[in-house]
């Protein structure tokens, strides 16, 4: 399931509260695989609640339900086996891929971000939000490389448009993608796993694609250089610029001012 830090409180049965109109601020850690965003969100978390907010830090993980099963289904199937060596193991139906994909992402924003903001001051999404527009974007221009890549990110922002949640504040931890390949290997995601290699090989591809999902969000994402630098440090820099938007606007018509 997606894990909440704190654990989410019990939620009533009344289906009309989950879209109950947002109060707190929606941060995003965007990024590549490797940059750090869950050490980042979780150290950014921490900080802020100890500024005096109510933060609820959201991560992936295994899932109840039928959204479990589809994630099993996308992650093991023949759907989106790859061989390690650039290609599918089998003919990818890209399309078909990414819509069921983006039906587990509509899942989140719709039952699991909007519950979250109508309670926290801060929800901070350690996995992003534009990373899945960036990874779509990825597949269906290396599917279809003939096609306009301008005009299939038009198309998969129609899609999302009716349920996504648009971040108050994006991060994007602007990580090289060799260096991101590195932090990956280190942490064992990278050897001798042909499904990882393939990860590893996907990422030139993930990041263009990324920084034209990003492109047209410039006035809002705040880009942090994080290089060779420490967690700490590079957690330090969020906080500080998250802490100047959070109190340079109070979080909701009822919000206490905080000095």
């Amino acid at each position: 399931m997606l894990h909440t830090t704190p654990p989410a409180a019990a939620t009533p049965a009344d289906p009309s509260w989950r879209f109950a109109p947002p109060q707190g601020r929606l941060v995003t850690i965007e990024g590549v695989w490797g940059a750090g965003k869950t050490t980042a969100a979780q150290l950014v978390g921490a900080r802020l609640r100890r500024a005096g907010f109510t933060v609820q830090v959201i991560h992936y993980g295994g899932e109840p339900g039928s959204i479990g099963r589809l994630s099993t289904f996308l992650e093991r199937s023949p759907l989106r086996a790859r061989t390690g060596l650039g290609g599918y193991a089998l003919p990818h139906h890209s399309t078909v891929d990414v819509l069921l994909r983006l039906c587990r992402e509509a899942h989140h924003h719709v039952h699991c971000f909007r519950p979250a903001l109508a309670v926290n001051d801060v929800v901070l999404v350690d996995h992003g939000v534009y990373s899945k527009l960036a990874w779509a974007l990825a597949v269906l221009t290396e599917t279809a490389p003939d096609t306009d890549p301008a005009h299939t990110l038009q198309r998969l922002r129609a899609v999302v448009a009716p349920w996504f949640c648009e971040p108050d504040m994006p991060v994007f931890l602007d990580t090289p993608w060799p260096l991101a390949r590195e932090r990956a290997i280190a942490r064992s995601r990278g050897g001798g796993d042909p499904a990882a290699t393939e990860r590893l090989l996907f990422l030139p591809r993930y990041t263009a694609a990324y920084r034209q999902v990003l492109a047209g969000h410039e006035d809002r994402v705040a880009r942090v250089r994080v290089g060779l630098r420490a967690a700490g440090t590079v957690a330090e820099e969020i906080t500080s610029r998250l802490l100047g938007a959070l109190l340079a606007t109070p979080l909701s018509p009822n919000a206490p001012e905080r000095g």
